[in-house]
C-alpha cells in the first residue's frame, strides 16, 4: 500500500496534546477527515497499516509503545522509506538524539513548545509534511 500523504497521524497518550496538534493542523488548513488519532504507537501502527497514512507526528514517550520503538519498525524493520516520520517531546532533545543515534534513525524531532505556535504562520506543515502542505490551498500555506 502506498503512503497516503493527504492524511496525518497525532500520536500520543495524552488526549489533550492530541487536540491541541488536531486544532494547530485545522487552523493550517488540513481538513478535519484527514486528521487521525492514535492513543500509543500500537494503535498507530495499526492505523498506518490498515490505513497507509503517510504523515506521522508522534510523541517520543508513551506506554504501550513508544515513538522511537514505532519508528524502528515501520523505518528499519519493514523499511516503509515513504513514510514522514516526525518525532515530539518535551524530554531534553539531547536525550531523544542519544536514542536515535542508538537505532540508526534518522528522523526530525521538535519540542512540543512548537506545538503552542499558529501553524497557519510558520513553514511548518511545509517543512515536516511537503505532501500534506501541497494539498493546501495558496492562502493556506
Amino acid at each position: 500500500m502506498h503512503p497516503d500523504y493527504s492524511t496525518i497521524l497525532i500520536v500520543d497518550n495524552a488526549e489533550f496534546i492530541r487536540m491541541v496538534v488536531r486544532l494547530r493542523l485545522e487552523g493550517a488548513g488540513v481538513a478535519p477527515k484527514n486528521i487521525h488519532e492514535a492513543g500509543n504507537g500500537q494503535e498507530a501502527y495499526e492505523l498506518i497499516t490498515t490505513q497507509g497514512i503517510g504523515n506521522i507526528l508522534c510523541d517520543y514517550e508513551m506506554p504501550v509503545m513508544d515513538g522511537i520503538e514505532l519508528a524502528t519498525i515501520l523505518l528499519l524493520t519493514e523499511q516503509r522509506r515513504g513514510l514522514r516520520f516526525v518525532l515530539f517531546s518535551g524530554t531534553p532533545l539531547a536525550k531523544i538524539a542519544v536514542a536515535l543515534a542508538e537505532t540508526g534513525l534518522d528522523i526530525p524531532i521538535i519540542p512540543k513548545t512548537k506545538l503552542r505556535e499558529n501553524w497557519s504562520q510558520t513553514p511548518i506543515l511545509s517543512v515536516w509534511f511537503p505532501e500534506l502542505a501541497i494539498n493546501l490551498s495558496p492562502q493556506q500555506k
